[in-house]
């Protein structure tokens, strides 16, 4: 099952891993383009993510889309991780699965346009 956008839960991860990364919210507003305000407002959980936010924060901390929205990711038996992204969408219809796939594909290429 998907699960929800949850900005309270999401912000304080986001913030976390800016600590841990030891960047100053100037400092991520300075890379990112990003006013202070929107990263504030979006480590306090009151404002959600957009796609091209989420890409500059990927770039700029380092890690997957998994580890800033917070999903657990369990390894399994095989190379897929359990709970990631790939895995659910492999839990849909093929239909869907293309769908979400060049959708996804789509929102990827038009973000790493703009942060180009």
């Amino acid at each position: 099952m998907l699960k929800k956008y949850n900005g309270y839960e999401i912000g304080p991860n986001l913030r976390k891993i800016r600590k841990d990364k030891k960047l100053s919210l100037y400092q991520v507003c300075e890379i990112t383009g990003l006013s202070d305000s929107s990263i504030k407002q979006i480590e306090q959980g009151g404002r959600g993510l957009s796609m091209r936010t989420l890409y500059l924060l990927m770039s700029v901390y380092q890690c997957d889309a998994n580890t800033l929205l917070n999903i657990e990711v369990k390894e399994s038996n095989t190379d897929k991780k359990e709970g990631s992204i790939d895995s659910k969408l492999e839990e849909l219809p093929s239909e869907q699965q293309d769908y979400f796939r060049h959708t996804f594909e789509f929102m990827i290429d038009q973000a790493a346009m703009l942060v180009s």
